[in-house]
């Protein structure tokens, strides 16, 4: 094997780019928009919730913390070597929790951390009362390890790295049939794009399939200017419908705050929900009726039907061909340890890291 032909460029295609670009492979990433990042990656928030995701064991938790060990000196590797700014939150998240249910496992959680290797801190009311005065709560969890990533200045940076260690990208440049693509392997990254490249190929494999792979779960997210909240650290809350928001502080006032969860097909952007994200908020932080919305955006998440996300892993009967994709909300948090399990993949036919219960 000599040639690897990466279809799409979101944030798992350049991830992968840029870790085959250490390689002797000779990599070929084709992207069907104008520019890199354009449909889920452009419209994430870059959360890297990984320690305190409440999800306490299991092979998608085991990724998501190996994955969240990568990041920090990725971004000085990604940083040193383009010279690129890539805004990254070192500073942790803090979870607001309502329910005594969520609270109950917070705590069992802290432990169950605490034998994986990772710190979490409950935070009780005179502390919050103190640091976080503007916030209406009593208390919180605070896990100093997890992240948040500006996640087009990623892909952007990950591209220019791997342009220079030799990778080509084409771009303009959409895939309507994989049995044109001359490569020794081929690997799909392209979201649900992934549904019309893939189902001529499963509807004639041992495992034949007729429904798409993925479905498309649509998001809304805000850019706020909230002056006088002067928050550093990235905030996950848990609203009364049992949904959460995630706000992500961005510098001079700015910040992200969102997503919504839309599995209905609706007309984007969504003025409702503009307002029921400033609701949440504010039912979180009073400070926030004073917010400008100085931009709405919205994008479809790729969620497998049928499978868990995400899908790794070689397509059945076709060995040749394989699969990153249906990450879901966690694209941009497991970027790294996709890439690092897909090259494995393609060097050796297996990896060290839990993949199996992922494939197809």
């Amino acid at each position: 094997m000599k040639t690897v032909t990466i279809i799409g460029c979101g944030v798992i295609g350049a991830m992968l780019a840029y870790e085959l670009s250490k390689t002797e492979l000779k990599v070929t990433v084709l992207e069907a928009n104008a520019l890199p990042a354009m449909v889920a990656t452009g419209s994430a928030l870059g959360v890297l919730m990984a320690v305190s995701s409440s999800k306490a064991k299991g092979p998608l938790v085991k990724l998501r913390l190996a994955s969240l060990k990568m990041y920090d000196c990725l971004i000085d590797e990604l940083t040193t070597q383009t010279k690129r700014n890539i805004l990254y939150n070192r500073n942790g998240i803090l979870s607001f929790l309502r329910s005594p249910e969520e609270k109950n496992k917070a705590r069992s959680l802290i432990e169950i951390r605490k034998e994986q290797g990772f710190e979490l801190q409950w935070l009780e009311r005179d502390v919050i009362s103190q640091q976080y005065s503007q916030w209406l709560t009593e208390d919180g969890i605070l896990s100093p390890c997890d992240r948040a990533v500006h996640p087009t200045q990623l892909v952007d940076a990950l591209v220019d790295a791997a342009t220079q260690n030799g990778v080509k990208f084409q771009w303009n440049a959409p895939v309507k049939c994989l049995e044109d693509i001359k490569s020794d392997r081929i690997v799909v990254t392209s979201g649900l794009g992934s549904n019309v490249l893939l189902a001529q190929i499963l509807k004639n494999c041992s495992q034949a399939r007729e429904q798409d792979l993925l479905l498309p779960v649509g998001g809304q997210a805000l850019l706020l200017q909230v002056p006088g909240l002067n928050l550093q650290t990235i905030i996950n809350a848990e609203n009364e419908d049992h949904s959460d928001i995630n706000i992500v502080p961005l510098g001079n006032d700015q910040y992200w705050l969102g997503a919504t969860l839309e599995f209905e097909p609706v007309e984007l952007p969504h003025e409702a929900n503009i307002s029921l994200l400033l609701e949440q908020a504010i039912s979180w932080c009073p400070t926030f009726k004073q917010a400008k919305v100085l931009k709405t955006w919205a994008g479809d998440r790729p969620r497998p039907d049928g499978f868990q996300s995400p899908i790794l892993g070689f397509v059945p009967d076709h060995p040749h061909i394989l699969i990153a994709t249906g990450h879901y909300r966690n694209g941009v948090m497991m970027a790294p340890v996709t890439a690092q399990i897909t090259r494995d993949l393609l060097l050796t036919g297996t990896s060290d890291l839990p993949w199996k219960s992922f494939a197809l």
